[in-house]
């Protein structure tokens, strides 16, 4: 009656819709689709809604597109990691999908020669490529992610030696920095991450990087040991100390907690010293 033709067949029944999984049958694979059905981070395009979200997007707006067949493994084994990715980037770019199969002959007139094809088209600018295909290694929600987040305009900012001490540690705001070495693996890929934070703490702490090959003395007299390394400087009403507050999270949303946190105890201490001395007069 409901057409199943292979073991095992595994259908989410929400009501009256049916919804056939089609990836692998692991339980973390299927909680993300059932997560997924309630709340999509992927829009499935038409060639109507492609055209009219996908080519006409706003200028500074970015899409990711899966271009993919149902009946395709790597497609089959993309999909869970796509909709993980698409939760990733929380609203930063917006993620679809196209079957294909569905859509044989706009796939085809797209351009588009084999399953799954991945590319992300860029915010607009007049010299711009119309979109850059996906030629990683690795298709997990990650390593995707770290690609996608490449295109995004940078919002931490790089620092010299003389601006490192004149804004971090003689300025009066709070800064974050990521001391990196640009051969370390690691940084490469912490890089996004930091990103994310840069974005996640914006307007409340700024967020720098610091080359420790280009500027070995800097990041000594930091004592950073290890790259990457995270430091917190928050702005207490006097000169910053060079060594900050280190930071032991690698996790943009862990250390964008963890800064808030600093910051809330920041501002009680504050309100605290003021009543402190509104008593005393």
């Amino acid at each position: 009656m409901h057409n199943i033709r292979a073991y095992p067949t595994t259908v989410v029944f929400n009501q009256s819709d049916v919804h056939e999984y089609e990836g692998h049958h692991s339980a973390e694979q299927i909680l993300e689709f059932i997560e997924d059905l309630r709340n999509p981070s992927v829009v499935s395009l038409t060639p109507e809604t492609f055209v009219e979200l996908v080519q006409r997007r706003k200028r500074e707006e970015i899409w990711m597109v899966d271009f993919y067949a149902p009946w395709c493994g790597p497609c089959q084994a993309l999909m869970p990691e796509w909709k993980k990715m698409a939760r990733m980037l929380n609203g930063l770019i917006s993620v679809g999908s196209v079957d294909c199969q569905k859509y044989y002959s706009f796939c085809h007139q797209e351009s588009v020669r084999g399953y799954p094809e991945i590319r992300l088209f860029p915010q607009k600018s007049n010299t711009a490529h119309q979109y850059y295909s996906y030629n990683g290694w690795h298709r997990d929600s990650y390593s995707l992610r770290g690609w996608a987040l490449g295109y995004l305009p940078q919002v931490s900012v790089d620092l010299t030696p003389q601006s490192f001490t004149e804004k971090v540690l003689n300025g009066k705001d709070h800064w974050v920095i990521d001391f990196y070495a640009p051969w370390c693996g690691p940084c490469q890929n912490f890089a996004p991450e930091f990103e994310m934070l840069a974005r996640a703490v914006k307007g409340k702490v700024k967020a720098g990087k610091v080359d420790c090959q280009a500027y070995g003395q800097t990041c000594q007299t930091a004592d950073i040991r290890a790259y990457p390394t995270v430091k917190f400087y928050p702005y207490q009403g006097t000169k910053k100390s060079v060594l900050g507050e280190y930071i032991d999270s690698r996790d943009a949303k862990g250390i964008a907690d963890l800064l808030n946190e600093k910051l809330e105890a920041i501002q009680n201490k504050g309100k605290r010293k003021k009543s402190r001395n509104k008593d005393e007069l």
